[in-house]
């Protein structure tokens, strides 16, 4: 038994070294291949004539349909019948007229091999595409960009012809009032499977019904990038009866009724609402009546504090969505004036039973005058060690206001604290520490703090002890246990954090490109022991410049000049860990 296992265990491992080395030589013979096709056109022709058609076949993998062509069309008679005759599928992409004229030259030789087509249409003629008909048996995909409505139908009517045409993409660059035309002749397309409609329409423009006339179409995948009506959106789903993958984008604002919602036997929903309030999404979520939904994402833009109800959102969730597995909410919340309607339910309520068996967590980002909530996924975090559910909302400061009053993103914050506490604090701006200081005055829950890179200032802490309550907001910072700054200019930087947060266990430090990590890290520790923090016993240095090298004399430095008694050291890439007791 054990024999079989070793057997087993060498033909895996036998398998597995030859896919590592098969792989190792395809990217090879692929930079062979760029360098000799763009400098040395004989010595090309010389390595690769003798290329086997397994490696041909994988190179074809990586490449570009047109840079094939012109790569091995023309090598040798061998390679042209393996373009002609292989199942090789090739995707073209057309981005400019020399490229247009390259596909209309090979694509007589190659056209049973085509795969899919990338077509930006804007600024040259429409009618040579016409040659693309039914001999192009394998064409299963083609994506449309810039294309105007009147080009768009006479393709559409030429696209009919096509045998295996599976997904259809598309973007308009004029404004389209009518979509009766457009969506009929989608929907004629006899194998369409999936499309991306892209149209481009005014959310004012004369809304005129699509006809329901049309035949029933196969597409499955329907992504509707365009403002889009409630009738308009039940003659879509009336006319895609095998439909599973709905995107709406857009809806209509001011469009309200629901009268005729039909329903939708969907796996996946996601859609963007603008005007209903909670009562009316939940009619729209009874009319649709989509019982096998395992997959909803929602964004809404209407003012109504129930989209931040818990438990508004689990009964509506376990009573209409019995098999749903994934789940995520925007709310977006404008303006902070004091007119916002008040809230009135529970603190952290996105942590019951229900949103842990979902895996979901409530998290907050702040921008110029928006506060942007969303239920959705726990994914990594930086700081994945110190993570709870219960303990897991995270406030995310996208804009700091920094040449403005700091009330404006202090009333925003406080906003915030009327639906939870906050445990995780990301600044994604520069940000002074005078400002920094004022925020967490704010949040006296933190666990762990991120900062994009500080701007210290020599005045920070007078100006700061005569506006607020110094002891406090140490108090408050005594709770960070995790500090992670992305761009770290001087040591001054780390000596404020290790004053501010005195408890600090990890820090993480991202260091410029040109910046002596040697003598930063000798600084930081020299630092700390001067100081006896008692607390930090975990470093992260990123650089760029990290090797074994560079472990190796920092190791050295630390044991010569006994900055650390009971330590190790690795490098993981281009993060150096430092841990000790």
């Amino acid at each position: 038994m054990d024999n079989s296992k070793r057997k087993l265990a060498f033909a895996k491992s036998s398998e597995e070294n030859a896919k590592k080395s098969r792989s190792k030589m395809v990217k090879c013979i692929m930079a062979k291949l760029v360098f000799f096709l763009y400098f040395n056109e004989d010595q090309w022709i010389n390595s690769f004539e003798n290329v086997c058609n397994d490696i041909f076949y994988e190179i074809c993998d990586y490449l570009e349909g047109l840079d094939i062509c012109r790569a091995f069309l023309n090598l040798n008679s061998r390679f042209q019948q393996l373009l002609k005759h292989s199942s090789i599928r090739l995707k073209i992409n057309i981005y400019n007229s020399t490229q247009k004229d390259e596909f209309f030259k090979y694509s007589k030789v190659i056209k049973r091999q085509i795969h899919s087509i990338s077509l930006q249409i804007l600024r040259y003629s429409l009618d040579q595409f016409f040659s693309i008909d039914r001999s192009f048996h394998n064409l299963q995909s083609i994506s449309i960009g810039d294309i105007e409505s009147d080009q768009l139908i006479s393709l559409l009517i030429h696209l009919r012809h096509l045998p295996c045409l599976y997904s259809l993409n598309i973007k308009t660059t004029d404004l389209i009032d009518d979509l009766n035309e457009i969506y009929q002749l989608i929907f004629s397309l006899p194998k369409l499977k999936s499309s991306k409609l892209d149209l481009y329409r005014d959310e004012l423009s004369i809304s005129i019904p699509i006809s329901n006339n049309s035949s029933r179409s196969p597409i499955e995948f329907l992504y509707v990038v365009h403002y889009c009506t409630f009738d308009e959106l039940s003659v879509i789903i009336s006319c895609t009866p095998f439909l599973r993958h709905l995107k709406l984008s857009q809806t209509n604002k001011n469009d309200r009724d629901l009268t005729n919602l039909v329903p939708m036997n969907l796996n996946h929903l996601s859609i963007c609402i603008s005007d209903l309030n909670f009562a009316e999404f939940e009619l729209f979520v009874r009319k649709i009546h989509s019982t096998n939904l395992k997959i909803l994402h929602i964004n809404f833009a209407q003012r109504d504090i129930r989209f931040l109800r818990a438990d508004c959102w689990q009964k509506l969730l376990s009573q209409q969505f019995p098999q749903l597995e994934n789940f995520s909410l925007c709310y977006r919340e404008l303006g902070f004036r004091g007119e916002h309607p008040a809230y009135g339910g529970e603190l952290n309520s996105f942590v019951s039973l229900f949103w842990i068996q979902l895996n979901l967590i409530f998290d907050i980002e702040i921008r110029e005058n928006a506060n942007f909530y969303f239920i959705r996924s726990l994914k990594k975090r930086w700081y994945q060690h110190s993570l709870e559910h219960s303990k897991s909302t995270q406030l995310t400061v996208k804009y700091v206001y920094s040449y403005e009053p700091a009330h404006l993103l202090l009333q925003q914050i406080k906003r915030v604290l009327n639906f939870t506490q906050i445990y995780h604090l990301n600044i994604e701006q520069k940000i002074s520490t005078m400002r920094l200081m004022e925020i967490l005055h704010l949040l006296p829950d933190l666990i762990t703090l991120k900062i994009n890179s500080l701007s210290l200032y020599q005045t920070s802490f007078r100006v700061f002890e005569r506006e607020l309550d110094r002891t406090l907001v140490l108090e408050h910072t005594n709770n960070i246990k995790c500090v992670y700054l992305e761009k770290t200019f001087t040591t001054k930087d780390i000596s404020f954090l290790i004053s501010f947060c005195p408890q600090m266990k990890y820090l993480n430090v991202e260091c410029l490109q040109n910046m002596n990590i040697q003598l930063f890290l000798r600084k930081i520790l020299k630092q700390m022991n001067e100081k006896h923090h008692e607390y930090l016993r975990s470093l992260c240095i990123y650089t760029k410049k990290a090797d074994e090298q560079m472990v190796k004399e920092l190791n050295e430095m630390i044991s010569q000049e006994t900055l650390l008694a009971d330590y190790t050291i690795r490098r993981e890439l281009y993060n150096i860990h430092l841990k000790w007791k």
